[in-house]
């Protein structure tokens, strides 16, 4: 164990696990198309309602045509799974598919353990 490390960090890349954890940022909208093609594959999900402060803006119109307001965030659906990591090319590309073209982000991450409690 070098000085720099704690004693209870892993290795870089290193997990017990084969497993990786997916998650899918995508518009409202396209949420069920990706949940389908998650289920599609035989794979269970979790669904977060997040709201986004990036380079998109929305703009809400109230009262009769009045006013415009600018939101200061969007709002914006993550859709999680846990693959096995030989399975992760097939569940993106099902998602991409799924997308149709639409802007999303797709995080990969390793998971270290996993315990049903």
């Amino acid at each position: 164990m070098s000085e720099k490390s704690l004693p209870f960090e892993k290795e870089a890349g290193k997990s017990k696990s084969g497993l990786k954890r997916l998650s899918v940022l995508v518009k409202p909208e396209k949420a069920d198309a990706v949940i389908t093609a998650i289920r599609g594959l035989h794979l269970e999900a979790t669904i977060y309602d997040v709201k986004s402060a990036g380079k998109e803006k929305e703009k809400v119109t109230s009262g009769r045509g009045m006013g415009t307001v600018e939101l200061a965030y969007v709002l914006r659906k993550v859709i999680v799974t846990i693959v096995d990591a030989n399975r992760i090319d097939d569940v993106s590309a099902a998602v991409r598919g799924a997308m149709g073209g639409s802007k999303g982000v797709l995080i990969v991450l390793p998971v270290d353990d996993m315990v049903e409690i």
